[in-house]
């Protein structure tokens, strides 16, 4: 078929397709027009991506990001939110919101649910562009309605953020304050253990750097130096030195142990008795530097000799225990890493403390912003969809038609069904009586 014979089909049946579009634009209209308006606002929230989590210092990665963003755009909408919302509207107790709520469902279940799931259907969050930011968007009846409901979302939201990162964080600091209880009875056990293991293999306590072996050892060849002695010098020793400050770092232990353990705490006991056997040892080297201050010559090498052979002695005894040292050894490594376990475990409970009394890492942008143009319905797009839907369905119609009645319209058509040339066409034109005549259709002649 022809452009011709198109254009002909369609001329003869213009003022039917025409009444149905005036007829459908009209409809559209007047149903559009009754429809319940609807005006929307929207408030922006910024996301802290670059520290989402307050116990880390390091920025998210690009998926991770992007898993961000999303699950706190579905945070809008969650149902703490909406119930908050509902809330503090005061919906609940709304005599209009409970009959709409009773004849909606006949009284069953919760209005509050109810309420917050009929907000929930005009709320949507988007992400703003290429960044950080969450429009969130209310449509309602009203403007003043609508920016008065997306503010208490914005609030509600940022309220909920901030609820759930409080009860994360205190139930990881609760499971990891009962760690660090645990780790503490062990490392108060390890600490009884090794203060008993001390006393019972008679083992000085020592804060120094070293192995045991050789902080002994050189204990004992401090002492077969002789003091030199004069009459203007007080009597010292290189062992009353090393005596004094062992004595001193015990009562630097004892005192921070009186704080926090008590004095029946075991290692607490053991500490003291040792700055005991310390002192009784200082005092003893002091009698014997008061004596040397006025031996003779011979007294000293005396002495020395004596100390020399005392040495050699202490040294195959402390050898002999190497065993003892090496299990003394293997108490301290295990010793350290229960201290460092209950130390880890103290500090997670700071942080996960200091997480729940830490503000929302969101933050507000600017005011809410309402649009004063009605989003709904969208009139001009009603009519224009029911005026081309209405004009291609006259069209088709009139196409229809046209196939079924086969009506000859002109030389075309003529020829088209007849299958033999036209040779000529006489116009046979009646007077035009009206102006839509005018454009009406010909009537050819044969």
């Amino acid at each position: 078929m022809s452009l011709a014979q198109l254009w002909a089909i369609f001329r003869a049946a213009w003022m039917s397709i025409a009444a149905m579009v005036v007829v459908a634009s009209l409809t559209a209209y007047l149903f559009s027009s009754s429809l319940p308006k609807a005006y929307s606002a929207k408030a922006r929230v910024m996301l802290n991506i670059g520290n989402s989590d307050p116990t880390q210092y390091s920025a998210l990665g690009a998926k991770t990001e992007d898993t961000y963003i999303a699950t706190q755009i579905k945070l809008v909408s969650d149902d703490a939110v909406m119930r908050d919302v509902v809330t503090k509207l005061g919906w609940p107790t709304d005599p209009a919101v409970i009959s709409a709520w009773e004849q909606s469902t006949g009284g069953m279940g919760d209005v509050t649910n109810w309420a917050a799931a009929r907000i929930r259907g005009n709320v949507a969050a988007v992400p703003f562009e290429d960044s950080s930011i969450i429009e969130i968007y209310y449509s309602a009846e009203s403007v003043d309605t609508a920016k008065a409901i997306v503010a208490l979302i914005r609030t509600a939201y940022i309220d909920n953020d901030l609820r759930l990162r409080a009860e994360a964080a205190r139930k990881a600091s609760s499971w990891n304050r009962t760690v660090a209880a645990q780790a503490l009875i062990a490392l108060q056990k390890s600490e009884a253990e090794r203060a008993a293991f001390l006393k019972a293999n008679d083992i000085p306590i020592d804060t120094s750097n070293g192995s045991l072996e050789t902080r002994e050892l050189t204990a004992l060849r401090a002492q077969t130096i002789p003091a030199e002695m004069g009459s203007i010098n007080p009597p010292t020793t290189p062992l009353m030195g090393k005596l004094k400050n062992n004595i001193a770092a015990l009562d630097a232990q004892i005192a921070v142990m009186t704080a926090d353990r008590g004095l029946s705490d075991p290692v607490m006991q053991s500490a003291m008795a040792q700055r005991d056997v310390l002192r009784t040892q200082l005092a003893h080297e002091t009698d014997f530097a008061n004596a040397g201050n006025n031996a003779t010559d011979a007294q000293i090498a005396a002495n020395r000799v004596l100390r020399d052979r005392q040495y050699l002695e202490a040294r195959l005894r402390i050898l002999d225990r190497g065993p003892v040292y090496d299990k003394l050894a293997a108490i301290d490594r295990d010793l350290a890493l229960r201290e460092k376990l209950y130390k880890n475990a103290a500090q997670r409970v700071q942080d996960f403390e200091a997480v729940a009394a830490a503000p929302s890492g969101l933050q507000v942008i600017g005011d809410v912003i309402a649009n004063d143009d009605m989003i709904y319905p969208n009139i001009p797009l009603t009519v224009g969809l029911a005026a081309g839907i209405s004009l291609g369905l006259g069209l088709a119609i009139a196409l229809f038609s046209e196939m079924l009645r086969r009506m000859v319209r002109g030389a075309d058509d003529l020829e088209f069904y007849s299958g033999v040339p036209v040779m000529a066409v006489i116009a046979s034109t009646p007077p035009a009586k009206s102006w839509f005549r005018r454009f009406g259709r010909l009537r050819p002649a044969l």
